[in-house]
């Protein structure tokens, strides 16, 4: 499926949006300014209107100001929600789970999440719970992928089991990937807006008891005139409030189908997303959201969080039958009525004796260190077993398999993703064991290297030798770090500042950065960099693929002297080529250097998503073309999807 075409149609609707968004703001405005005339004369102010032309002069000059102050409140509305996702959902009053979470439920999500990540190609957004809800929904929110959240219901927990779980956020994954998340973002800073007036206005009629009075001096008598205009106001925000659920219905409901669709998709099973829905259908609170604020957001959910929706006009989402049919035709028409809680349980994280020993160790006199392994002392070696052959000493200790690289297959985790050590998994799930991981993953292999590293790495040197007795099989230490980055953002800023040092004093140890190590830090700055502050996304720059030349020819020079057959660069030059059609032909380059590979790939973060997708399109052909991938070549794809935010199944190769 192509996500990118989606996503360009999103960007269309935008425009839809905006269109009616003022189409409405206007009608508001000119109404409003009318009740305030209206307002004007029934109070009895002094009003000389001689003419015409001052009549219209002071109309028209309301609206303007109307017009302008509403659209000042969508403005910092919208500024507000750019902050990313959790906006959203600390708004909503939902809770963070933390990535080394202890609790059975959270726990099960958090799998859930981490898996769907991964089989979409996307980083692992923040994982929220609204404990107060006892409906079964759920809601993607962020202005990207970058910054995007899962919000799921208590309800959605406690009910769905574990497929079901997965086949909801595989829903709301797929509303990321099409762009729909900023969109929706849009739409709520619009919706806000509209509802603003409604809100004034119960805000003037409930401080009506505090005596407004305005002086009649013809008559001598006084009136309230502010819970009128209140009422008024009251009045205006339904309006808005009806007019913001037209527009949601008017561009949510064919996405909720294609969500459901590219859910199938990520799962290949349609029949746990047409289970959950049944659920839905026969929950007693179904898919409800009772927080005050589910109004605004109620186009982000999973499934129709609002009761009125008189006969379906104004509802956010598909008739729950029509979404079921589409994903079960032999559906009889029956909800699962009487539900019982599930009582699925995922066994907590554990560490080996030997790791938890090496960190104790690195404690001593640290207290600071020592309150966050106090934190995690629920943590006991019942789950993992160490190597049951003699161990070899570390120095001897090989940091990969031997074994053909393995490039996951993004549709099908569970093929991959036993495949990497449960220790290794599990140390993701924590930010202090995350950093201990990463200084595992550029352990050298050379002897002399690694007692340098050895010995920088200090009072964690144990702890980070505890982890490398673990073998990586080839291909997936990528995997590990996507795995690690959410843990990592739990760091503070401090704390990451200290992991990023260390990091780049054990690459350097060598006095070079090897490939793998670059990717690696690559990958990781892309997400930490930004969410620490250290640096801001870049915007688009580039939109003609002719303004990003030099980067083409840079990556494709490196990646057509590393290729996996014995054939001549130029030649393999021309296949990565070829699917761009450029009109002039690109140059083959001398071998890039590391610093022109950065600069290149820097150069492409500024280009359209347009761009980036044919340049991951050309490398799949390649790949696919020559039926082989070498480590280098699946690291680079791994990377470079990842950093240009352009998640793409992986080529199709055997292994």
């Amino acid at each position: 499926m192509d996500f990118y075409r989606y996503q360009d149609q999103a960007k269309k609707l935008s425009a839809r949006l905006l269109f009616l968004f003022f189409s409405g703001l206007l009608s508001l405005s000119v109404a409003l300014t009318f009740a305030g005339f209206m307002l004007w004369k029934l109070t009895d102010q002094t009003v000389h209107i001689n003419t015409d032309s001052q009549f219209w002069h002071w109309y028209v000059t309301g609206n303007i100001v109307i017009l302008a102050v509403l659209v000042l409140i969508t403005l910092l509305k919208y500024t507000s929600l750019c902050k990313g996702g959790r906006v959203v959902a600390e708004t909503l009053g939902a809770r963070y789970v933390h990535v080394n979470t202890q609790d059975p439920g959270d726990r099960r999500l958090r799998n859930v999440v981490e898996e769907m990540a991964l089989a979409s190609g996307i980083p692992v957004p923040s994982v929220y719970v609204l404990d107060n809800e006892p409906g079964i929904n759920a809601f993607a929110a962020g202005m990207s992928m970058n910054d995007a959240v899962v919000v799921v219901t208590q309800g959605a927990i406690s009910y769905l089991s574990r497929d079901e779980l997965q086949a909801v956020v595989a829903h709301e994954f797929s509303h990321i990937l099409h762009g729909d998340i900023r969109l929706n973002q849009q739409l709520a800073a619009l919706i806000g807006s509209l509802m603003f007036l409604g809100e004034l206005g119960r805000w003037l009629t409930q401080g009506s008891g505090r005596h407004y009075r305005i002086s009649n001096s013809s008559r001598g008598k006084s009136s309230s005139a502010l819970p009128f205009f209140g009422l008024t106001l009251m009045l205006l925000g339904a309006a808005g409030t009806i007019w913001g659920r037209l527009m949601k219905a008017a561009l949510n409901r064919q996405r909720e189908f294609l969500a459901d669709a590219s859910a199938v998709q990520f799962t290949r099973y349609p029949a746990p997303l047409a289970s959950a829905l049944k659920k839905v259908g026969g929950h007693r609170y179904a898919s409800l959201v009772f927080h005050p604020q589910a109004e605004t957001f109620s186009h982000l959910f999973f499934s129709q969080g609002l009761t009125q929706n008189f006969c379906g006009w104004l509802a956010s989402h598909p008739p729950l039958q029509d979404r079921i049919r589409r994903l079960d035709p032999q559906w009889d028409g029956k909800y699962y009525a009487n539900l019982q809680p599930v009582m699925e349980e995922e066994p907590a994280p554990s560490l080996p004796e030997s790791f938890i020993a090496g960190v104790q160790q690195q404690a001593n006199g640290n207290q600071d260190l020592a309150a966050m392994l106090l934190a995690q002392n629920a943590l006991t070696s019942t789950q993992w077993e160490m190597p049951k052959q003699p161990k070899p000493t570390p120095d001897e200790l090989p940091l990969t398999t031997g074994a053909q690289p393995v490039l996951y297959d993004p549709t099908a985790i569970s093929d991959w993703l036993p495949k990497l050590p449960e220790p290794l998994v599990t140390a993701t799930r924590s930010p202090f064991d995350a950093r201990l991981l990463i200084y595992r993953l550029v352990l050298a292999t050379d002897l002399t290297t690694r007692l340098k590293q050895r010995h920088l790495l200090g009072q964690e040197e144990s702890a980070v030798l505890a982890l490398a007795q673990y073998i990586i099989p080839n291909g997936l230490q990528l995997a590990l770090v996507e795995l690690a980055i959410p843990a990592l953002k739990e760091l503070t800023r401090d704390q990451y500042q200290q992991f990023h040092d260390q990091l780049q004093v054990l690459i350097q140890a060598d006095q070079k950065t090897s490939f793998h190590e670059w990717l690696l830090y690559r990958m990781l700055t892309h997400q930490l960099q930004p969410h620490f502050g250290q640096t801001k996304r870049p915007g688009i720059q580039y939109r003609d693929i002719s303004e990003v030349v030099t980067a083409l020819e840079t990556w494709f020079s490196y990646l057509a002297q590393i290729n996996s057959l014995n054939k001549p660069a130029k030649e393999a030059f021309a296949i990565y080529t070829a699917p761009l059609a450029m009109h002039s032909p690109l140059t083959l380059q001398a071998k890039p250097s590391l610093d022109s590979l950065g600069l290149a790939l820097d150069q492409l973060q500024l280009s359209s998503p347009a761009i980036r997708f044919r340049l991951m399109q050309a490398l799949i052909n390649a790949i696919e073309q020559d039926g082989q991938i070498t480590e280098q070549e699946a690291g680079i794809f791994q990377m470079l999807s990842y950093c240009l935010d352009c998640p793409l199944p992986p080529p199709q190769v055997q292994i």
